[in-house]
């Protein structure tokens, strides 16, 4: 059974690939979700890019238990949790899947060590 706190990548990592796949399918509804302008085309392809191989990134060390990267998306995600949070708007729906997601993570790392 995979530890508490691989759970918790996988969960991760599997909303990015699909958050990221969809951006790729649907760039325009992408676009209207965060009020963005058409120009904004091109880098809202590569976040989708982005977010699809993260995803992947994420589910393959979770498969691995790597807990060292387990532990260090908890204080990215944090502050990628600040930064969307603090853009106002849609933007704080990403702060709030990225600050619950790094929060729920650290917990996981808790229990783990102390169940270990």
């Amino acid at each position: 059974m995979p530890s508490y706190a691989a759970i918790t990548i996988y969960a991760f990592g599997i909303t990015a690939f699909l958050a990221g796949i969809n951006n790729l399918l649907f760039p325009t509804s992408a676009l209207a979700n965060f009020d963005l302008p058409s120009t904004c085309l091109p880098p809202n392809q590569g976040n989708g890019l982005a977010a699809t191989a993260m995803g992947m990134y994420y589910v393959l060390a979770a498969w691995q238990e790597n807990r060292a990267f387990f532990t260090l998306t908890v204080p990215m995600r944090s502050v990628s949790a600040t930064v969307f949070w603090s853009l106002g708007g849609a933007w704080r729906a990403a702060g709030l899947w990225e600050g619950a997601g790094a929060a729920i993570t650290g917990l996981a790392l808790t229990l783990d060590r102390r169940r270990a």
